[in-house]
């Protein structure tokens, strides 16, 4: 923290806090927001006895969320996590005869009201006397554990299940989960889990179903017949299923997950995989983060829980810890300080494989370029070989999140080729390199002419915004119904939003607002929006999109501001920078996110270039403004300034396209 801040903090019982006042000058926003922030509980305060003082660590990791785009608890209909509706997961079914057999069998839960522990205990009955491993089962023959199993262990496992359920809870009128007709799949137990689950419960978990594809090429390309092979956050086993598909010793799988009910459906699912062999499943309800290295978490020597060579799974994004899990993480965990849930499996997991092991993950895109995961790609830059990275785009239902295969040797060789997949290209980029960019930024998306270009570009003499502008968020009203008009009246005037941000202008439109901070939800301190001149840049964007503003305009979120700070530097001439088509193919390539972060702004280079190029750049854009020059002409003249070959300038112009 900078020595200022140093200065405001107090001291409440040997604890760092701030204040009202000093937190809102440290997050950039105003005094009432932080009282809102308070009132519903997106700032807890220190403790009953001072609750105008905030601990400041929270502090901090709230200015991270806000800066990498990630505070969303300020848009509750963009939160999943309160969602109660479900979703069967039907992308996953060959046919209409499946997905119709699928509904059935959820509809008739749902109506019935029956218990998820108990529905799936019925079909996994249902399912082992489909498979020929149970002779028979009425409702009575459930309730009274009469019921007559081929295999011992599996026995043991329905017959545990079923001494956890009330017997008075297994009605006569749900035999019919017993006898219903299961879709063909290799995971049916599993979907109908998903499809049970409500969709708020799946994002607190970070708990998605991985399509069978993915999980297939990750075990085709690496698992062998004798490797030992581990997914550390199994959920219903299909990761291990696809493991066993390979693997000829079951005692060779191992998995673990926290969530009891996937687990009893991945022991059974290996069981019944393996119907002919006697054996117990190395799989357990454990916490991966917590427990696993412990002696007796497979009731088997700690060697067994090590050295592995695969370990492979779609792990947790975004899950949410209790406080105190949080400090313990903090303490096992030293490196990682964003509190991710994929970043401590990551670490987890790579301790856990032998050298020379191999790590295969899915995970969100923002690991490979929001700087709040700059602490994972750090160690894995500084200790771990990346052998491939694959761009999978959007493949989970009702998750925009694009996403990514990652795959990790552990090896000291740190220096070799990694292998990127895109849109059926493959090329290469150096991890040498990326242990150079801001953040260790995985810039997948740049191949090595991309790389060419942008290296030249950063060349060139240049400053950057960092520590050179101030920054603030656009209003978040609570309810825009209630405090935003249509109609302009007096005390109202203009506000803006992301969609009537247009390169260097802001569009006319009809919304106003009566500028009243304390009933706002968020506002940033005012002198913010009445800066002399900002820029205003749309936050949810796949391209840079910056309006020049010298009115003293008013923003709603979806609208962000900065105000460049950078001695004799002209701020048009930093719009006319980021508008321009060059710095689109800087932002797509390095970044390429659906959010303009601020940790992406200041990274972008502002060239010394001396006043007569800047004055005939602001030229150009005051005639823009004016409708008395067209965009093209001052495009053009950015990119000349530049030493790029034609090929480099059509390049980058094709892809604008």
């Amino acid at each position: 923290m900078a020595n200022g801040a140093q200065k405001i903090i107090t001291n409440i019982n040997n604890n760092a806090v701030f204040n009202i006042k000093n937190t809102a000058s440290f997050l950039g926003i105003s005094s009432a927001t932080v009282r809102n922030w308070a009132k519903c509980g997106y700032l807890k305060s220190f403790d009953n006895n001072s609750r105008n003082f905030f601990h400041i660590n929270e502090i901090k990791n709230i200015k991270s969320e806000i800066i990498n785009g990630n505070f969303v608890k300020l848009n509750k209909r963009a939160n999943k996590s309160g969602a109660n509706k479900t979703f069967i997961p039907d992308e996953y079914l060959k046919n209409k005869d499946e997905l119709n057999n699928l509904t059935i069998i959820i509809n008739f839960i749902q109506n019935e009201k029956i218990n998820t522990t108990l529905s799936l205990l019925l079909i996994s009955i249902n399912l082992l006397i489909k498979e020929g491993l149970l002779l028979s089962a009425t409702i009575k023959d459930t309730r009274e554990k009469k019921l007559e199993f081929k295999n011992k262990q599996i026995q043991e496992e329905i017959y545990a299940w079923l001494s956890e359920v009330n017997n008075l809870a297994i009605k006569d009128e749900y035999s019919f989960l017993l006898n219903c007709a299961l879709p063909q799949f290799r995971d049916v137990l599993g979907l109908i889990y998903q499809s049970l689950l409500a969709e708020g419960e799946k994002s607190q978990k970070g708990s998605y179903y991985t399509p069978s594809n993915i999980v297939n090429k990750i075990i085709k390309e690496y698992v062998k017949k004798d490797s030992k092979v581990l997914d550390p956050c199994c959920g219903t086993g299909q990761f291990l299923l696809a493991f066993s598909d390979v693997i000829e010793n079951p005692s060779n799988i191992y998995g673990v997950d926290f969530d009891e009910i996937a687990v009893r459906i991945a022991r059974l699912n290996i069981l019944i995989k393996f119907k002919n062999k006697d054996f117990a499943p190395n799989i357990v309800c454990k916490n991966t983060l917590f427990e696993i290295g412990n002696y007796d978490l497979f009731s088997l020597n700690d060697e067994n829980i090590r050295n592995f060579d695969i370990v492979a799974t779609n792990p947790p994004w975004g899950s949410r810890f209790s406080k105190e899990d949080a400090e313990t993480l903090k303490k096992i965990y030293p490196q990682i300080l964003s509190i991710e849930s994929f970043s401590y499996f990551l670490k987890k997991s790579l301790d856990l494989l032998k050298d020379g092991g191999i790590l295969s993950f899915i995970l969100p895109e923002s690991i490979l370029n929001v700087k709040t995961h700059r602490d994972i790609r750090e160690i894995i830059l500084n200790n771990f070989q990346i052998k491939k990275i694959i761009y999978l785009n959007r493949v989970f239902k009702n998750v925009f999140t694009p996403v990514i295969r990652l795959d990790l040797a552990k090896s000291v060789k740190i220096d070799n080729e990694i292998k990127i997949c895109k849109e059926n290209k493959n090329y290469k980029a150096s991890q040498l390199r990326w242990k150079n960019n801001q953040d260790f930024i995985f810039d997948i998306h740049a191949n090595n002419f991309d790389t060419e270009i942008i290296d030249k570009i950063y060349n060139v003499s240049h400053t950057t915004l960092r520590g050179q502008a101030d920054w603030a968020l656009g209003i978040v009203t609570g309810d825009n119904s209630k405090h935003i008009i249509s109609k302009q009246k007096d005390g109202y005037e203009e506000i803006y939003r992301g969609k009537d941000v247009e390169k260097f202008v802001l569009k006319k439109l009809d919304s106003y607002i009566q500028f009243t901070p304390a009933k706002f939800q968020q506002s940033a301190p005012q002198e913010k929006y009445r800066a002399k001149e900002k820029l205003i840049y749309k936050f949810i964007s796949k391209y840079l999109v910056f309006a020049y503003d010298d009115k003293q305009k008013l923003t709603l979120n979806s609208a962000n501001i900065v105000i460049p700070k950078v001695l004799k530097y002209p701020i048009k001439v930093i719009a006319a920078l980021f508008n321009s088509s060059l710095y689109q193919f800087i932002f797509q390539k390095k970044f390429s996110s659906i959010k303009v972060l601020r940790s992406h702004i200041e990274q972008l280079p502002l060239p010394i270039w001396d006043k007569k190029i800047f004055d005939e750049i602001t030229k150009l854009v005051n005639k823009i403004i004016r409708k008395k020059a067209d965009f093209e002409e001052l495009d053009n003249y950015i990119i000349s300034k530049y030493h790029l070959s034609i090929k480099e300038k059509n390049y980058i112009k094709k892809f604008n396209k």
